[in-house]
């Protein structure tokens, strides 16, 4: 036992020494690098919070240009909509207009021509009746062959054309 004894004999002095370098130690540690430590946690800790706070305001920042983005879009769509049928509706006004006008310069077109043609008719009529008037004088003046006057003749003239006609 004695060797155990011997073994247990304590240095109080080391151990006394030991303690308070050890509590001088942590209170250096506390004094100048514990609070200066901590005081750069805390700080950093309020940057990455103030990183995260200016994150989430950008965030929302760009979601509400992304919906504004959104509805602005939909408001050139509604708009470009609008337009392509307003576009189209003129299209088929115009369209309208121009048959209608079309159909106006046809039937002018074909009552001009029936104009003409009843004035052509009308003029054959007359060339037509002067010749046969000629003709039916020179048949008359051969038949009768002698002239009459020319009261006489236009009497036989209107009696064969009444005839004619």
């Amino acid at each position: 036992m004695g060797e155990i004894a011997h073994s247990l004999d304590l240095n109080w002095g080391l151990i006394v020494t030991q303690v308070i370098g050890f509590l001088l130690t942590v209170w250096i540690l506390k004094a100048f690098a514990w609070k200066p430590l901590l005081k750069m946690l805390e700080d950093r800790r309020k940057k990455i919070a103030g990183d995260i706070d200016d994150a989430e305001k950008i965030k929302s920042d760009a979601e509400t240009l992304l919906d504004d983005y959104n509805a602005k879009l939909r408001d050139i769509e509604t708009e470009a909509r609008s337009k392509i049928q307003d576009a189209v509706g003129e299209g088929n006004r115009i369209a309208t207009e121009i048959r209608e006008q079309a159909r106006e310069e046809a039937r002018q077109i074909v009552e001009k021509s029936r104009e003409e043609l009843s004035r052509d008719i009308a003029k054959a009529r007359v060339e037509l009746r002067d010749e046969v008037v000629g003709m039916a004088m020179t048949a008359a003046e051969k038949i009768i062959s002698t002239k009459l006057d020319e009261a006489e003749q236009k009497r036989l003239l209107e009696d064969f054309l009444k005839e004619v006609e």
